[in-house]
């Protein structure tokens, strides 16, 4: 499967400015939400992105939807919360 793992550095370099985009925007908050009923409401907002794409032609964020899991996996690991 060498196709995906071609573009797997840029889309990291790009998830890691994206998430430090959003941390100047919002801060640690994903820190005070808790893991249960994270998936409900990670399902709420990508439905979100989805409607503005069907509704307003809106590009998909792919990024912020890789961020949004990333958080939610994040949640589920023993170390969580980071120190």
């Amino acid at each position: 499967m060498r196709l995906p793992t071609i573009y797997l550095s840029r889309f990291a370099e790009e998830l890691r400015l994206q998430l430090e985009r959003d941390a100047q925007r919002w801060g640690e908050t994903w820190l005070q939400r808790p893991k249960e009923g994270q998936e409900d409401r990670t399902r709420q907002i990508f439905n979100n992105y989805f409607d503005q794409f069907e509704q307003a032609d809106t590009p998909v964020p792919w990024l912020k939807i890789a961020g949004g899991a990333l958080i939610c996996w994040a949640r589920e690991q023993t170390d969580y919360p980071p120190l």
